[in-house]
């Protein structure tokens, strides 16, 4: 019974946590790479937040936001978003120049050029992110889970560690992986059946 509550209240915060930080990545990404404006005035900003270590800020958000769920979503958001954007928008400068040009040519405006054109080739990149950013989410939370928290994955672990119950750990441990590798599965599947021309072109 404490396992599946423990999984329900881990893969709530990580999944808020990761689609905010999808959401705000593809915004971002798509700003930096089709403006330049928007490129001079934030890529600084986003390099420079990447170079945070996210695990340090930790007690920070626990002192403004609180011990709740919201301190443990934010610090998934803080973790990924600098590196998803910065792919994102690179991959968004990588997108041929004729193509925005032909579009502009046949009268698109800079919505419909970032919604037709540059959307759909950025889709299947994000989704590659976020399988890229798995890892990192699931270290972040935790952590926090771990710092303060009464139920979730993490917490459980760091609790019966104090009794060396190497059962509980490592039943743990292999569930925290199978779920890991499910959710790496779903995203691949998700992107070979949603884009199968980026799949045949790799």
């Amino acid at each position: 019974i404490l396992l599946w509550k423990d999984t329900f209240a881990s893969l709530a915060r990580l999944l808020g946590g990761v689609g905010i930080a999808a959401a705000l990545s593809l915004s971002l990404g798509m700003v930096i790479g089709l403006l330049p404006i928007a490129r001079t005035m934030l890529s600084g900003f986003v390099a420079v937040v990447s170079m945070v270590p996210p695990l340090a800020l930790l007690p920070i958000l626990f002192i403004m936001l609180g011990l709740g769920e919201l301190s443990k979503v934010v610090l998934i958001v803080i973790g990924i978003t600098p590196f998803m954007t910065r792919d994102l928008a690179q991959r968004v400068l990588d997108i041929p120049h004729e193509q925005m040009v032909k579009a502009q040519t046949l009268g698109a405006s800079s919505l419909v050029i970032a919604l037709r054109v540059a959307l759909p080739q950025v889709l299947p990149r994000l989704i590659a992110d976020i399988r890229l950013s798995l890892g990192s989410a699931w270290l972040f939370l935790i952590a926090a889970e771990a710092v303060a928290s009464d139920v979730g994955l993490g917490y459980r672990i760091f609790l019966v560690r104090r009794y060396l119950a190497m059962d509980v750990i490592l039943t743990y441990v292999i569930w925290i992986t199978l779920l890991a590798f499910v959710l790496d599965w779903l995203l691949k599947t998700l992107s070979r059946r949603a884009f199968p021309w980026m799949e045949a072109g790799l």
